[in-house]
């Protein structure tokens, strides 16, 4: 669990955590909004933890998961305040959505947050899709304000920005706009996959120094938003990742299996902040690395590598203006 929480606080590698409550709902379809909704209130949001009901249009919304707020702004909401979830940028926020501000400062939460802490803040919503409560904490904050989670039958760390994009609009009362940024940005992976189709099949893989600095690597798995990217590219996710991974949503391997990463055609390497000696060329036997020695690992700026952990509305069209060439041309093509 502690690995877990480490990996996550970087879903950079990622750090984790009214009126409503109740049982589950069942697994939103991938191509709808799992929550009903469209400007008119009240509304009822499905998700893992509950059924919420929103009695009104949210005027003072708490972004609580780690990587909620790029949703919430990019929706045209500034929350009243914001969980810090990597860099200690202002407000929170990083540059590809601080333009989304509109000039306002949130409060920033950081470390672990009370349940009094949330309570002054007077919220008329909590958005908590990528905090990962459990159920206790959830009927905890459902009785400050509504609560929504992540959808029915997704983990907290592995949600689909499609699927996130879908609830919070829900919730907001912008199911129409959500449903813009999702049909908007699919439309973009689709046209680099057409620039691009040399990537089809190839396998390609998300990797990084574990933050322990325990000599181990994270590997990020095709269930992951971090692999989910290059799958969306065309790529895919060598399975034998997947199968270490065991259900999480990375795969932890020792420096004894840094080989693997031999099995992929192209490696996106990502630093996490914090962590010593982070750069690919700084573990040992990476010399050896065919992949490698062969230029086909593509170093990701910090910028990058948190907008990919990110893996919202706002922060993956920069990533698609940045990499998809880097990634053809270290390819050869």
């Amino acid at each position: 669990m502690i690995v877990r929480l480490r990996a996550l606080a970087a879903l950079l590698t990622a750090a984790v955590l009214l009126s409503a409550c109740g049982g589950g709902g069942s697994v939103p379809a991938a191509d709808g909004p799992p929550a009903a909704g469209g400007g008119a209130f009240p509304v009822t949001v499905q998700h893992s933890l509950g059924s919420t009901v929103i009695p009104a249009e949210p005027q003072r919304v708490v972004s609580l998961g780690y990587t909620d707020q790029d949703t919430i702004l990019a929706l045209g909401v500034v929350p009243v305040a914001i969980r810090e979830f990597t860099g200690n940028r202002p407000a929170a926020t990083w540059p590809w959505a601080s333009d989304r501000l509109q000039g306002q400062q949130p409060q920033v939460l950081t470390g672990e947050i009370s349940t009094e802490a949330i309570a002054a803040l007077r919220p008329d919503l909590i958005v908590a899709v990528s905090a990962g409560l459990t159920q206790e904490q959830y009927d905890t904050y459902s009785r400050i304000a509504p609560t929504i989670t992540q959808p029915p039958g997704a983990d907290a760390y592995q949600t689909a920005w499609q699927d996130a994009t879908h609830l919070i609009g829900s919730a907001l009362g912008k199911t129409d706009e959500a449903d813009r940024l999702v049909t908007d940005l699919e439309a973009r992976f689709a046209s680099v996959r057409a620039q691009y189709p040399q990537f089809a099949g190839r396998p390609a893989a998300v990797a990084a120094a574990s933050s322990n600095g325990n000599g181990h690597y994270f590997v990020w798995t095709s269930d992951d938003n971090r692999g989910r990217f290059l799958t969306s590219l065309g790529f895919t996710v060598p399975a034998r990742f997947d199968e270490l991974a065991d259900g999480d949503f990375y795969a932890d391997i020792s420096g004894e299996q840094f080989g693997l990463l031999d099995q992929n055609e192209l490696v996106a390497w990502i630093t996490i902040p914090g962590a010593s000696n982070p750069g690919i060329a700084q573990q040992p036997g990476a010399a050896a690395l065919r992949v490698a020695q062969e230029g086909r690992v593509v170093e990701l700026t910090e910028e990058q590598g948190v907008a990919l952990s990110f893996s919202s509305v706002l922060s993956l069209p920069a990533l698609l203006d940045e990499l998809p060439a880097e990634f053809a041309a270290r390819l050869g093509g």
